[in-house]
């Protein structure tokens, strides 16, 4: 199994080889469809090719994602990309349990990671993917290095995410996006609403105002080494929509934590690499719910942007110049930001003087052209390296697959072959070769051992001549050309392939006579994070789905696969999604009698494990009870939210809504 890959994010084809090129065991990256951040270019279906063809050469993986809800009409063009994607990738991501069931019940072989949009944080959950031949679980970000000491004990891989952005809510229990904008964080269109103002009100009184629902952004560097230990399958870096700075700097930096501690030497990075990577982009950073941080260092009380590194101040300013102090290097076409106050100054820097001479690149006091006044002791943040920028791609030296060259030659037999360790090449030849007086064996082999800037190394090499017989240069470029061309076929088309039973291939349709209406007690919706109780009127859990369930509308079932899925699991009602739209509802009614459409409920937004309330009043581990004294609200520009809380984990609530039903589907209450 897998222990510590390295995995890097990949917005655009760049993006894949310069993760790859500065040392990332695998990608992930998606299509222009079915993936979670619709918003960016993603890959065409020839850039995912050749993506997978570098990504393999250069003995890598890629992983694409198709972690969105998945509707009725869209099946079958997901079907086809599904169809496609099996031919190139090593893995897919998935979140959509209609999608499970089709990978599965096609393509036995074809590696399924459950996203952390399933939001799966516990062992039975776990236990239960791993029966019906799931390969990996990207687990909820929610969960402690204690819990995955636990899990890892499974026999599962799993995959835990190290850097980067954090949801504030549990992934996949979001629905705030599309809610106010119809913007949907299921479906890949996340507007960000977490990242926006809010005000905290207490009995209808302000506390407090800011970007309350806004995550730091997980930074596991100085932690590496106790996570490393866990020996987890795959360590995760967010961001497919940074920028190739960010991404280059961001993976030499766990790279080298890695490589050392492999190497059993102290995991540590220098401090350019730190600023390489901080300058590309910083939020303010936390070691998030890995590692318990105190609920009050999770959220950001600063920007919800790229801050930058700070590098100086300012002494003065004069007609369109500033001198400034600079205790970090700040070099021609860096990005600065200056704060001025309320206002903010951003800026590429086309000129430094010091010392009255034009330079590249100074610390000290310099001069630098600002057309807007900033004021004396405002601070400068680099927000962007021109050194990052060139250094993109002077990469590490990418990996090299260690091969084997054998070279046999005797009387008119001649046989070539290049061995890996998984696969064998060979060319063999009957044709009279003359005998030479003597042959130059080094010579011989150095001609062989051009590789054709492919990425590959002999480790070995075996020569038998004995008759001294000679390979004219012609011939032994011909068969090397050729061995170099099936190593390369082989290398391109290789993919992770593992074959697991399927235990739900046949269509199964529980039948029950479905009731007219059903009132659900939503105390039972608590039990979708940590309050597990015998007694329920909603499964949440995959594990606790007993034949009779009510499912859960936070299991996301939008089209027939993920109704069959479900059917092995239970003949009870399955409430549909809270994104099904009406006419995605009704259209599912023909495969199904016993599906419930929700008619009176409050719109659920957010369920997290954060608290505002407990950060305001500096509890550290949450357990305030503040929120059991008090009623609690949050209002932005337009709307007002209730908050409620039970075992100090907080639901965001919307409007109360009351609607018809749908004809044929079965109206659900939850009150």
């Amino acid at each position: 199994m897998i222990v510590n890959e390295l995995l890097a994010p990949a917005g655009n084809i760049d993006a894949v080889k310069i993760a790859i090129d500065n040392g990332a065991d695998a990608v992930y990256c998606a299509g222009k469809k079915f993936g979670a951040r619709a918003f960016i270019n993603n890959l065409s279906n020839e850039e995912i090719i050749e993506a997978s063809h570098y990504a393999h050469l250069y003995n890598k993986k890629i992983y694409i994602t198709l972690n969105t809800l998945i509707f009725e009409e869209e099946f079958e063009e997901a079907k086809e990309y599904i169809d496609f994607l099996y031919k190139y990738v090593d893995a897919i991501i998935v979140q959509d349990y209609g999608i499970i069931h089709y990978i599965r019940k096609t393509y036995p072989d074809f590696p399924i990671h459950v996203s952390t949009q399933c939001s799966i944080h516990n062992k039975e959950d776990i236990l239960f993917l791993k029966s019906i031949g799931v390969s990996r679980i990207v687990l909820a970000r929610e969960v402690s290095k204690e819990e995955i000491k636990e899990f890892n004990k499974l026999g599962i891989e799993l995959e835990i995410f190290i850097h980067g952005a954090l949801c504030f809510s549990y992934s996949g229990m979001c629905y705030m996006s599309y809610y106010k904008g119809g913007r949907s964080g299921n479906r890949g269109n996340c507007a960000q609403p977490c990242r926006k103002q809010y005000e905290l009100l207490e009995d209808g009184e302000l506390l407090t105002k800011g970007a309350l629902l806004s995550m730091k952004d997980l930074n596991t560097i100085a932690n590496i080494k106790e996570l490393l230990s866990l020996g987890v399958t795959s360590l995760k870096i967010e961001g497919r929509a940074k920028s190739l700075e960010y991404l280059s700097s961001v993976v030499r930096i766990y790279r080298k934590l890695i490589d050392d501690f492999n190497a059993n030497k102290k995991p540590t990075v220098s401090l350019d690499m730190l600023d390489d990577l901080y300058s590309s982009f910083s939020r303010e950073y936390t070691k998030g719910y890995l590692f318990n941080e105190p609920n009050k260092d999770i959220t950001t009380n600063g920007s919800v942007k790229h801050v930058g590194i700070e590098i100086g101040k300012v002494i003065e300013y004069k007609k369109g110049q500033a001198k400034i102090q600079l205790f970090k290097p700040l070099s021609i076409l860096d990005g600065i930001r200056i704060l001025n106050g309320n206002k903010e100054v951003g800026l590429t820097v086309t000129r430094i003087i010091q010392n009255g001479s034009l330079v590249k690149e100074a610390k000290g006091i310099v001069i630098i052209d600002i057309k807007d006044y900033v004021a004396p002791n405002s601070t400068i943040y680099k927000t962007s390296s021109s050194k990052v920028k060139k250094d993109i791609k002077n990469t590490l030296n990418p990996y090299k697959n260690l091969l084997n060259l054998n070279i046999f030659i005797e009387n008119g037999y001649q046989y070539y072959s290049v061995e890996g360790n998984d696969f064998k090449v060979e060319i063999s030849k009957n044709e009279t070769l003359e005998k030479a007086i003597s042959v130059n064996k080094e010579n011989v082999i150095k001609q062989f051992s051009k590789v054709n800037n492919l990425p590959i190394k002999y480790s070995n090499i075996e020569y038998k001549n004995e008759e001294n017989l000679y390979i004219p240069i012609p011939l032994i470029n011909s068969i090397r050309n050729e061995l170099l061309e099936m190593v390369k076929d082989h290398l391109i088309n290789r993919k992770m392939r593992d074959n697991k039973p399927y235990p739900y291939m046949e269509e199964k349709y529980i039948k029950q006579t479905p009731k007219e209406s059903l009132t659900i007690n939503e105390e039972t919706e608590f039990t979708l994070i940590n309050n597990r109780t015998t007694k329920k009127d909603v499964s949440y859990h995959l594990s606790e789905i007993k034949e009779d369930s009510i499912l859960s509308p936070y299991f996301g079932v939008t089209n027939h696969y993920a109704i069959d899925f479900f059917r092995h699991l239970t003949k009870g009602t399955i409430i549909l999604s809270f994104e099904s739209t009406d006419e995605n509802s009704l259209s599912l009614k023909r495969f199904d009698s016993n599906l419930g459409y929700l008619v009176e409920f409050d719109e659920p937004l957010m369920i997290s494990n954060h608290c505002p309330v407990g950060k305001y009043y500096g509890a550290n581990d949450k357990h305030c009870l503040m929120c059991q004294k008090h009623k609690y609200q949050i209002k932005d520009n337009d709307l007002t939210y209730s908050l409620k809380f039970k075992n100090c984990i907080m639901r965001i609530l919307g409007k109360h809504v009351k609607r018809k039903g749908l004809d044929g589907l079965i109206d659900i209450t939850l009150n």
